[in-house]
């Protein structure tokens, strides 16, 4: 199982839980597997390419999301060259485009739409002659050629909360080794789920898991982080909910639980939350039960934007989250987006400025990506709301230094501009010279990614 090399610095170097999920699951149920991260493993396309031939796999399979497609697909395509084997293709990007995947690469053999673990078992016991199942067709969440056609077939249900409960621990030991203990720094810290799926509906967002929410267990979850402390020594855990920290019983029974177990004193812990969802009392049991950090999606500074935007959210409401998260004494942590439907300069600004005034401890500041099964795809395809399409080269559908979008009135550059604008303003109107300098230096591998890359587009231009 692979997933491929990245253009650029590695800003968030976890494990992939998608993959480690995949292969847990398959190795319950009597296959042999293993992960070539390149993007964790920091290993170049031929050290990637080599490592895998070298295992000799009978099967592949490759997870990207819409800017790696591309990327993907060249891997691919140089391993079947010395491997004559299949090749099933998961992730974002064919989970919202399934059979055009297959129509663009035809290196890979097989795409999987939605969640992949049964799906990914059901098609390894049909090629290894396991499956009862009698065709391909019978497999849900799963697109296959068929002579000159491609088909797929019926989507697979999300996998229930009863279900996600019984699910095997990920396979971190793909990427730590039998000797996890030993694990320092940035290793310790272990990622997981509590829940999948999203209720809401952001014009941005792809929902790969889905509206429905699905929730694992108080005790389930206490259990894996148990287990996470005594198989791998971490003291840090990740929450990769789309939304972990909500007032409801069931976070207040994971908090209480962390707190009478003792593990609020053993780990601590960061999760995402919605500015609509803190408030005092929550963020005060969170502390309590280990929390140190919280990150929050404002996404515009605009209340006519984040409505048009389908946010649910108000600046009102965020500026007084951010206060409270600050006053319980957690890190906070913020995300926007320049590029919004008729976004103007005005309306940019007035995010740029609302980034600078929380003042949270960090900030991410992307452009608007129009990625496939969002309501913005559908508009920039359309040309609405300003919108113009720039490209439908995936490997420019990236947030940072990808160029697929731009709005009328607000150039793909002048938006750059204002990214940049957005994170200088930041640090130096808060007079925090020492974090800004760490800033570009943690990120100096990307920097010198994204000036080569514009030098040699305007090389180009001449």
């Amino acid at each position: 199982m692979i997933k491929p090399p990245m253009t650029y610095s590695n800003w968030y170097n976890r494990p992939v839980l998608g993959l480690t999920y995949v292969c847990a699951y398959l190795e319950q149920n009597g296959f042999d597997c293993k992960i070539f991260d390149a993007y964790f493993k920091n290993w170049s396309l031929p050290e990637l390419v080599n490592n895998i031939i070298a295992y000799n796999p009978s099967f592949i399979g490759v997870t990207s999301m819409t800017h790696e497609i591309v990327s993907a697909a060249n891997v691919a395509s140089i391993i079947k060259k010395s491997l004559d084997v299949p090749v099933v293709v998961g992730g974002c990007h064919a989970t919202a485009l399934p059979d055009r995947t297959l129509a663009e690469f035809p290196v890979f053999d097989y795409a999987i739409y939605g969640e992949g673990e049964k799906t990914v078992l059901e098609l390894l016991e049909y090629l290894s002659n396991r499956n009862s199942k009698s065709d391909l067709a019978s497999i849900r969440g799963l697109a296959f050629r068929s002579r000159d056609n491609i088909v797929v077939n019926k989507p697979r249900p999300f996998l229930t909360s009863e279900e996600l409960d019984k699910l095997p621990y990920p396979a971190f030991h793909q990427y730590y080794g039998d000797n996890p203990k030993t694990l320092t720094g940035k290793d310790k810290c272990y990622v997981m789920f509590t829940s999948r799926g999203c209720p809401y509906n952001c014009a941005f967002c792809m929902q790969v898991l889905g509206r429905k929410v699905r929730l694992r267990s108080a005790e389930s979850v206490c259990q894996e982080i148990e287990y996470a402390i005594s198989r791998y020594g971490t003291h840090t855990i990740n929450f990769e909910d789309e939304i972990f920290l909500t007032n409801t019983q069931r976070t207040r029974q994971i908090l209480n639980m962390l707190i009478d177990s003792g593990l609020s004193r053993r780990i601590r812990w960061g999760a995402l939350t919605r500015v609509n969802m803190v408030d005092k009392d929550m963020l005060s049991l969170a502390k309590r039960a280990g929390c140190f950090r919280l990150h929050m999606g404002v996404e515009s500074g605009d209340d006519d934007t984040l409505k048009a935007i389908g946010k649910g959210i108000t600046v009102e409401q965020v500026r007084n989250a951010v206060d409270l998260v600050k006053d319980a004494g957690i890190e906070s942590g913020t995300y926007f987006i320049i590029g919004h439907p008729n976004e103007t300069r005005r309306t940019a600004q007035k995010t740029i400025d609302l980034a600078a005034e929380l003042n949270t401890k960090t900030i991410a500041v992307g452009i608007m990506v129009p990625y496939p099964g969002t309501r913005v795809y559908d508009m920039a395809k359309r040309g609405e709301n300003g919108y113009r399409l720039l490209s439908e080269d995936w490997a420019q559908y990236d947030k940072y230094g990808g160029k697929a979008l731009e709005v009328k009135g607000l150039s793909y550059e002048e938006m750059v501009k204002l990214q940049k604008r957005a994170y200088i303003n930041l640090y130096l109107k808060n007079i925090r010279l020492l974090d800004f300098a760490k800033f570009i230096w943690q990120r100096r591998h990307a920097l010198c990614y994204f000036l080569a890359k514009r030098l040699r587009s305007i090389c180009k231009s001449q």
